[in-house]
Formats: C-alpha cells, sequence, structure tokens
C-alpha cells in the first residue's frame, strides 16, 4: 500500500472517530413522540392523582408504579449516551411516575458542599446550556415538596444511589440526612415497605448504600449488586433478603432491545410482589454497543411495553424507564384499578 492511499486511509479514520466523538458530545437525538391509544374516559386518568383511587391499607410494594431511571438526567454532560429523560422532575410527578432514580454526588463550593445530581461522571443541568448551573438535591427536593402539596393523596420513592469516587459515603451521607431532617414532615424513612395510607403526602426514602456515618436513617435500604452483564442470563432477575423485605430486581443495563425485552417480559410474567416484597424491573438499558444511547433503546422498549398485554387486577411492582410519558405511566398504573 503506498504512502498516500495509507494516508487517505489515516485520515479517514482520524475523520470518523471525530464524527462519533462530536455526536457523543452533542446529539441527544430527537423528541419524537410516540402515538399511543389509552382510555382517557376512566376517572383516573388524571396522572397528578391516581393514588387517590387506591385503598390506604395497600402496601407500596403491592402497587404497580411507573419510575424514571436517572430522573435527573435530561440535561446532562454528553447527551447521546447520558440523557435518560425529557423532562424535569416535576413534570415526571405530575405524568404519573412515582418513582424516582436519584444519582448523586458533592460538589465543593467555597461556601460549604452541596449535593448534585449526577449520571455516572456527567453532571445534571438546570438548562441545555453546558454552563449553566448544576441540579441539586435541595432543587429536586423543592420539586418534589411542591408536587406533594398540591397532591396529598400521591407519594412519591425517591431511591438515591451515591455515584461519588471522590468523596466517601459518610460525608454525603450528613449531607442527604440534613436535608431530610430539615423537612422531616416530608419524609417516610423507616426501613420498612409502609402501607400508602402511611406514605401519602409524603417522600418514601430508599438507598443503595451502607449507614457507613451511623446515622441510623437510610429508608428502606436497598443494596443490589451491578447487572452489567451484556450475555443474557438464565435468569434476569436476582433476588435479595433483608430483615424486614426481599427485592427482585431486574435492572440488566447492557442489554440488547431484544434481550431487555426478553428480561422484563420474564419479570412480568413471573412477578413476586407482595407485601413483604418489592420487584424492580427496570426497561431502561444503554444497550450492548461500544457507546450507550439510552434514547434510541426507549423509544423501542416503550413502544414495546405499550403494545404489551397487561392484566387487570395486577401488581407488577415497579416499572422503570427511559423517557417514558404520560400514556406509558397510565399503562402500568392502569393495571391496579383498569
Amino acid at each position: 500500500m503506498g504512502k498516500g492511499r495509507i494516508f487517505r486511509v489515516v485520515c479517514g479514520i482520524m475523520i470518523a472517530i471525530i464524527a462519533v466523538i462530536l455526536v457523543v458530545l452533542f446529539v441527544s437525538d430527537d423528541d419524537t413522540a410516540q402515538t399511543v391509544n389509552v382510555d382517557l374516559d376512566v376517572p383516573y386518568s388524571d396522572t397528578t392523582s391516581w393514588m387517590s383511587f387506591l385503598d390506604d391499607d395497600i402496601y407500596l410494594s403491592e402497587i404497580t408504579i411507573p419510575g424514571t431511571h436517572n430522573s435527573a438526567a435530561r440535561y446532562v454532560t454528553l447527551g447521546y449516551a447520558m440523557k435518560c429523560q425529557d423532562t424535569s422532575i416535576y413534570e415526571q410527578l405530575e405524568n404519573g411516575y412515582r418513582y424516582l432514580d436519584l444519582r448523586v454526588a458533592i460538589d465543593e463550593e467555597d461556601d460549604g458542599n452541596k449535593i448534585k445530581l449526577v449520571h455516572n461522571f456527567a453532571n445534571c443541568h438546570k438548562t441545555a446550556n453546558l454552563f449553566s448551573e448544576y441540579i441539586y438535591f435541595d432543587d429536586v427536593c423543592a420539586d418534589i415538596y411542591t408536587f406533594l402539596q398540591q397532591h396529598s393523596t400521591e407519594t412519591v420513592m425517591v431511591n438515591i444511589k451515591i455515584e461519588d469516587d471522590e468523596h466517601s459515603v459518610s460525608d454525603i451521607q450528613k449531607l442527604l440526612v440534613n436535608e431530610l431532617k430539615s423537612n422531616k414532615d416530608y419524609w417516610y424513612t423507616e426501613d420498612e415497605i409502609p402501607t400508602l395510607g402511611e406514605a401519602r403526602g409524603r417522600a418514601v426514602l430508599a438507598t443503595r448504600f451502607k449507614d457507613e456515618a451511623a446515622t441510623g436513617v437510610t429508608g428502606i435500604n436497598m443494596i443490589w449488586t451491578e447487572q452489567d452483564n451484556k450475555i443474557p442470563a438464565d435468569i434476569p432477575y436476582e433476588l435479595y433478603v433483608y430483615d424486614n423485605y426481599r427485592l427482585w430486581v431486574q435492572d440488566r443495563y447492557k442489554y440488547s432491545v431484544e434481550d431487555k425485552y426478553e428480561a422484563v417480559v420474564d419479570g412480568l410474567e413471573n412477578c413476586e410482589a407482595d407485601e413483604n416484597t418489592f420487584f424492580f424491573n427496570f426497561i431502561s438499558t444503554s444497550g450492548d454497543g461500544r457507546i450507550g444511547h439510552p434514547r434510541g433503546y426507549a423509544k423501542a422498549l416503550n413502544e414495546l411495553m405499550m403494545g404489551y398485554n397487561l392484566k387487570n387486577d395486577t401488581s407488577y411492582g415497579i416499572i422503570i424507564v427511559d423517557f417514558g410519558d404520560k400514556n406509558l405511566a397510565r399503562h402500568f398504573y392502569y393495571t391496579n384499578l383498569y
């Protein structure tokens, strides 16, 4: 091969690499909404208050609850690979989602450390401007409190995972507890599954880290191992047993669309959700390629889910999605009532 041809090949490879980098950095894909048919004539079609139609004595783990994955990752660095939502936290709550997945880290400020929202190493911002302010934990809490003030029949499960390699769990935990204690009337922080009556008007704390600061405030403490395999497991969900409850978790976040759909359906068909058992079924995946692309996978999987026939009067546990809209939330929570 001549030097000129080698040069052209190398240049072509470099251009391709630069193109991929630019796409990963700046492209977050289109916002085309799916068209679906959902019955809007039922009284509980109002996504802001659907829990008002449920009995007080039902346990939270017995309810089919729509949730969002990486809930704050709307405006996020490296949007192509890291963006997971199209809507704000408040809009997600208004759209019917009652489980929030928050990833947190410390932001060191001159006037004191604050807890910011992240997706892995990428920071979550308030607007699409790369230089806009970070989203902080107290911002998210303010949205939750406002929503609960306006819709006291509802509850929100808030699951917090620490994604910070530079600070200790203990340091982050102390900051979290300060927020919780300052607004204790808005939080359910016991390490046991509440009934809906006990949780109405409050956020139910769940955590995915150990109590290293010995605060005694962990909420429902649920720690599961990363399910980051790409080769499908024979049984896609895993069981975790604690003193007061059990967890089934399907979170195969590196599966292809086909493998992920099969894993989700397996979970739906074999869900063991009861008063002592949570079932977490993540529809979200970044895919099995070298560069993750949550939106592309979510578009296919969310449409497949809309076409999946869910049974009436059935608990499917907590179903967690990327880029969910109102109709997808309705499709899930209608199973409690429809």
